[in-house]
């Protein structure tokens, strides 16, 4: 579970209201039930016009992706790569065959398979790179949905705020007071605070934690394709461990790691 997920969340949310309160605001006078109308149901509403049913009925879908994002472990999966690399230089390559129907990963499921099978190592590659794009395109998907959500939520609280203000601009000929006034332009304004907020406590910050998420996902993509080959060219397993950790872009988690292996 991303617990980083909620508390940023909720952290960001309770930031503006602490704000508020030392302001000397109270809640009632963010709450708009007709601006809260307008951004989140014309933000969906958008969405639905761009992107179709199936994929804004899935935005549940790639919220729980952020707090229950797949399981990414990158010592676990070089362990077990190595390991094959062992085995198969001890037995040879149609012994993997043996542990090949417990894995469960797609990606090394097949690599293991066209190597088992004697295909051509270029082709295994090829094979390989195209999978991960489709699963790098098919990622995406969620981010950019979040993305544009985010772009049309503020639009809209600034829609909301000129008809706001038209409908205070227009009650100044019934001889409403400078209070009177000052009360609608305040509540005016609550839309274009709808708008922003919506986007940057939520709809942005969910984009970027799923493309945070689909970045892990590309590497472990990286590690399998580069060990499935590094176990069908033979290459000597400490060979093996080094390139699989050179796909780690981050040098504290690669040397963390390093240690970590070096140590089992």
């Amino acid at each position: 579970m991303e617990l980083s997920t909620l508390v940023g969340l909720g952290g960001a949310v309770a930031a503006v209201l602490v704000t508020l309160f030392i302001e000397g605001g109270n809640l009632a006078s963010l709450f708009n039930i007709s601006a809260l109308t307008l951004i989140a149901g014309g933000t969906i509403a958008i969405g639905f016009t761009q992107y179709g049913f199936k994929e804004m009925f899935s935005l549940p879908k790639y919220i729980t992706r952020t707090i229950f994002p797949p399981s990414v472990n990158y010592k676990d999966l070089i362990s077990t790569l190595v390991s094959f690399a062992e085995k198969s230089r001890r037995e040879g390559l149609l012994s993997l065959e043996d542990t090949i129907g417990e894995i469960e990963d797609e990606m090394l499921h097949l690599g293991l398979q066209l190597v088992i099978d004697g295909t051509d190592p270029e082709l295994v590659r090829s094979v390989l790179s195209d999978l991960s794009e489709s699963i790098e395109e098919y990622e995406k998907t969620g981010p950019e949905m979040f993305e544009s959500l985010g772009g049309y939520s503020p639009t809209l609280g600034i829609v909301g705020t000129v008809m706001g203000l038209i409908h205070v601009l227009e009650s100044l000929g019934g001889g409403g007071g400078i209070e009177e006034l000052g009360r609608g332009i305040a509540v005016a304004f609550t839309a274009t605070f709808y708008g922003i907020a919506f986007a940057n406590l939520f709809w942005m910050p969910m984009a970027a934690k799923m493309n945070y998420i689909n970045k892990k996902l590309i590497t472990k993509n990286m590690i399998i394709t580069e060990g499935v080959l590094g176990i069908q060219a033979g290459l000597n397993p400490r060979i093996i461990l080094q390139k699989l950790l050179c796909c780690i872009k981050e040098p504290e988690v690669r040397d963390s790691l390093k240690k970590q292996l070096d140590n089992e």
